[in-house]
Order: structure tokens, then sequence, then C-alpha cells
């Protein structure tokens, strides 16, 4: 026998909870075996008020006693709708943070990196705060791959992503661009003050990072990109001086922060 829809699990838990008085246990019930039914690819709970609007309709078509006692039904059913959102709510977003987490490393991933990034620059447009993108780049990472396998790479990509949150504040930012890059914004902040925190992500990693297994250790190399907060500057812009300043780490000989000229602002 195939398992009932999406549609008839809620409509029979509505029912259940719109004639039964509206008890606990059925919410409970349906908490459970709804959010079952939710799929990662096709969230049919997108369409949870035409559900709700049908299902009401049938159940109200069956049970005409007066219209008194249908307003105890439809209360009753309102109610049953906004605690069945309250825990679909919490189902997608859970759903969010996982899509947009790399399942790596636990940080966000690039998926999250635009709409974040895009109001931290909103936020610090609005209050002429600066802020400083940066790009961190693993050296020399293909040969731990190539040499040790990709499980020694995965175990470094973890234990990196490790030392720069530690080296974080709260109100930063770090994000897994791709591969072993990682990229890094930090809110009220100007270069001048950003270097610090980035020598000091590099200094941690060049010290406590290593192939596992082994004593060889891993550095970094980082660029840096910062906005003053006045005029307008997209993310794409502070990302491309943060990766330009990133090949100029490398080609100076890797293992270093460099700074690139502020982009300049859009008025």
């Amino acid at each position: 026998m195939a398992a009932p829809s999406f549609y008839d699990t809620y409509k029979n838990y509505l029912e259940r909870y719109v004639c039964e008085g509206g008890t606990e246990g059925v919410l409970l019930e349906a908490y459970s075996d709804l959010t079952s039914q939710l799929d990662d690819y096709q969230i049919q709970t997108a369409n949870i008020l035409d559900v709700h609007t049908r299902a009401l309709r049938e159940i109200m078509g069956i049970r005409r006693d007066s219209d008194s006692v249908q307003w105890i039904y439809i209360e009753r059913a309102t109610e049953f709708l906004t605690q069945i959102l309250v825990v679909i709510d919490a189902f997608l977003l859970q759903l969010k943070d996982r899509v947009e987490r790399d399942p790596l490393t636990g940080l966000y991933n690039r998926l999250a990196l635009y709409p974040i990034l895009s109001q931290m620059l909103k936020k610090s447009q609005e209050e002429e705060s600066p802020l400083v993108v940066a790009m961190l780049d693993l050296d020399n990472f293909k040969t731990v791959n190539d040499e040790y396998g990709h499980h020694a790479g995965d175990e470094v990509l973890r234990a990196a992503a490790g030392i720069i949150k530690k080296n974080l504040r709260s109100g930063d930012k770090v994000f897994r661009y791709g591969g072993e890059e990682f990229l890094i914004v930090l809110p009220n902040t100007s270069l001048d003050k950003a270097v610090v925190a980035l020598e000091r992500i590099r200094g941690q990693i060049a010290a406590n990072l290593f192939i596992p297994g082994t004593e060889t250790s891993i550095t970094a190399s980082i660029g840096a990109a910062g906005y003053t907060g006045k005029g307008s500057v997209s993310p794409d812009d502070l990302i491309l001086q943060a990766d330009k300043a990133l090949y100029r780490a490398k080609r100076e000989g890797k293992n270093k922060v460099v700074l690139q000229e502020e982009p300049q602002a859009k008025h």
C-alpha cells in the first residue's frame, strides 16, 4: 500500500484536531509525522496554505451542524495551522543552515557568502564604519592531497578552519570559499587593524597546522581589501581586490599577508 500523501496526512490530523477538541496529543503526533514527510529537495509545505484551505473545506463540508459549531471548528483549524507553521519554520531554518554550511569544515559556504556579505556592507555603509574582506589560501595544498591522500587533506582543512575561527571575534565571519581557500570578513575594522588579526591567523597556521602523521607544517597566504564605509562598493569588487592581493602574496614568496589598496567606492 502506498504511503499517504502529505495532503492526506495533514487532513487527517487537522480533522482529528478540529473534531477532538484541540488536544495537544494530536499536535505532537502531527509534528512528528508531517515533518518526517518534508523532502529537502521538494518542500511540499511551500503550499501549506493551499493544503490547509483544501483540507478545511473538505472537513467543513462533512460537518455542517450549525454556524456556531462551524466557527468553533474554524478557530481550532486556525490554531492547528499556526502551530504547524511554527514547526515548519523551524524545519526550514534547519534546512537553510544545512544548505549554507560546508559539511567538511562547518563554515559558511559560497551559497551563504553573498547574502551575508551584502548585509554587512549595507550596515557598514549606513554606519560609515570600515570593513575588510580577506582571502586566505593554504600554500602548496595540492601536494598534501597528491602525496598523503584526500583524507589527510580533509584533516588539514578542518584544522585550518578551527584555527581561523579561534582567532576571530564573534561578529567576524569566515567562509569556505572553495578548495583550500577561505574568505574572512572583518566588520568595524580598518586595513591597519585587520593586518594585526590576519598576521595572527597566519602565524597560528604556520606554527600549529601540520600534515597528519608528519612534522611537515602548512602555511597560508592572505590578501586583504578594505572599505571605509563611504560611497558604495559591491561584494564582487572587494572579493576581486582581496584575490589580487592574495596572488601578490603568492608571487612574493607565500606565507605572508598583503594588503591591497582600497578599491575606489562609487558615490
